[in-house]
């Protein structure tokens, strides 16, 4: 009893399918957060008439977070599994692993009954004249946080701190669902009309139809609500949802350009060379992204050097799938630079040429660190990354992780001798290592055998995680012939600064014992810590 008053305090969210492994990490990352409260989180099952849900809670007092999965047919809950654990990989595989184990080939047959049910329902049109009249004509029902497992969802509804906007949409859109989704967050209110899983017409402050849809995948956080057969007479989408999210993200990629560039709205649109002919301004623009070269170029005579970026984009009327890629554009092909705003007394900074960084020339310093057979960082360059990484963690007071590990081939009697990887699966261990790390992780040789990972801003807990990561790609496939999860000796030790030490020398040793652990008992991922008696851990 005492145990249930704790977690009293709920977070319930309700999804339309399945959760991600990323929706699992942000559940976890909740849970680590608020640690008073417990999340709950419901989905439908493809099998008529059940539901599962997850469930999630972090001890006050330490510890790993709780997790239990049960499901719901007709009422009647039943719990699948317990267990504690940090590592959000292996409960989404637990997940998808009891899905796949109790529906079977079940689910495919009750999804088609229910969509064939579902088709047969009317829908009803709904007409609105203004945001607040929609919802106070269509009230969305509140969730019964009480019976919500035993009780058929009737509105799709969440938060998108735990399921990101663009699954949702492709949700709907796989589940051909018809409807309204309404999605309220700090930036307004935005909402999208569905029919048959396809968009027919949406609204955000400012923006209509496609723009609308680009804009809302830029959203993070908020509450969606998803109300079905609400229809509307209005159409201002006819393109396809794929086709408007993928324009959406290289949308918002080609906004991230602009803001790490330094750009702003009220920057000043400077030309950096004059050309008048069409022809000429033609084939600098060719390798650019493609956009119409009329609104290009009347872009381009717009800029005068007095007048902001914001002012142009107003003056011509240009919407943000049009102007982000010509500005863009303007940059990268160096015909146009910004500087900054006017200021109060009316004089403008300088405008700044940029200095041009010679990439080749950063290229063939790293190259010189770097084994040319294998493409990691030699022993030496890792040594000194790692005094440097060292040194920052310790001034601004961040974690750093090193992971030493041993990559082998089993032969002889029941794998009693271990050789190393061919050259050909070597390059394929590196190349989908490289392809599972950060930018900022540095992969490299570890003395004569041996490999490591310098994994800055990352705690133990986070090199567990980001290894067993590691085990699933170098074994989900083979590496080359012969050489597959049967035959791969894979052993992973790990430790950090400053969880587990604060002396570098004591570092490099304590991963070296964790892998030689991690090898003795035939474990693929250990912690330092784990060696370590209870009461020192």
């Amino acid at each position: 009893m005492q145990r249930e008053k704790q977690y009293s305090a709920k977070s319930i969210q309700i999804l339309p399918g399945n959760p991600t492994a990323t929706a699992i990490h942000q559940i976890l990352t909740w849970a680590l957060e608020n640690l008073d409260k417990q999340v709950e989180v419901i989905w439908p099952s493809q099998m008529k008439g059940s539901e599962y849900k997850l469930t999630a809670h972090a001890d006050p007092m330490g510890g790993d977070p709780r997790w239990s999965l049960s499901v719901s047919i007709s009422g009647q809950v039943t719990t699948i599994w317990e267990f504690a654990s940090c590592d959000s990989l292996l409960v989404f595989n637990r997940i998808e692993a009891s899905i796949n184990e109790r529906e079977g080939s079940q689910a495919q047959s009750a999804q088609q009954a229910e969509q064939e049910e579902a088709a047969e329902e009317k829908a009803f049109f709904y007409i609105p004249e203004t945001l607040n009249r929609q919802r106070s004509t269509i009230p969305i029902p509140p969730v019964n946080q009480e019976s919500s497992l035993a009780k058929p969802a009737t509105v799709l509804n969440g938060d998108l701190a735990f399921v990101q906007i663009n699954a949702l949409l492709q949700s709907i859109a796989l589940a051909k669902m018809t409807g309204r989704l309404e999605v309220e967050s700090e930036k307004g209110t935005g909402e999208v009309f569905f029919i048959d899983g396809q968009p027919i017409h949406a609204t955000s402050p400012g923006y209509k139809g496609p723009e609308c849809i680009y804009d809302l995948v830029t959203w993070k956080e908020g509450r969606f609500f998803f109300q079905p057969k609400v229809l509307t007479q209005e159409k201002s989408i006819a393109e396809p949802l794929d086709s408007l999210i993928i324009q959406g993200a290289q949308l918002l990629d080609k906004q991230n350009f602009l803001k790490n560039s330094g750009f702003k709205l009220d920057a000043l649109m400077v030309k950096t060379q004059v050309i008048t002919e069409d022809d000429a301004l033609k084939k600098i623009l060719a390798p650019a992204i493609p956009v119409n070269f009329a609104k290009q170029k009347l872009f381009y005579e717009t800029i005068d050097g007095t007048t902001s970026s914001q002012q142009i984009i107003d003056k011509l009327g240009y919407p943000r799938s049009v102007w982000i890629p010509i500005v863009c554009n303007m940059i990268t092909c160096g015909l146009a630079a910004f500087t900054k705003p006017i200021s109060k007394r009316g004089n403008t900074v300088p405008l700044l040429e940029p200095k041009s960084v010679d990439s080749a020339a950063i290229q063939s310093v790293i190259m010189t660190l770097r084994r040319g057979d294998t493409g990691m960082f030699n022993y030496p360059a890792f040594l000194y990354f790692l005094e440097q990484e060292y040194f920052r963690g310790h001034r601004s007071g961040s974690p750093v992780s090193v992971i030493i590990f041993e990559m082998r081939v089993k032969a002889g009697p029941q794998g009693s001798i271990r050789e190393p990887l061919p050259i050909g699966a070597l390059r394929e261990a590196v190349l989908r290592i490289s392809q599972a790390k950060r930018h900022n992780d540095l992969l490299a040789h570890y003395e004569a055998f041996d490999y490591a990972l310098l994994c800055p801003e990352t705690k133990g807990e986070g090199a567990r995680v980001f290894a067993k990561r590691l085990v699933t790609a170098l074994t989900k496939t083979p590496l080359s012939t012969g050489v597959d999860a049967s035959t791969l000796s894979l052993s992973f030790g790990a430790a950090c600064v400053p969880e587990d030490f604060l002396e570098l020398g004591l570092l490099l040793s304590a991963a070296e014992a964790a892998k030689g652990q991690a090898l003795a008992n035939e474990e693929q991922v250990v912690l330092y810590r784990d060696l370590l008696p209870p009461t020192l851990a």
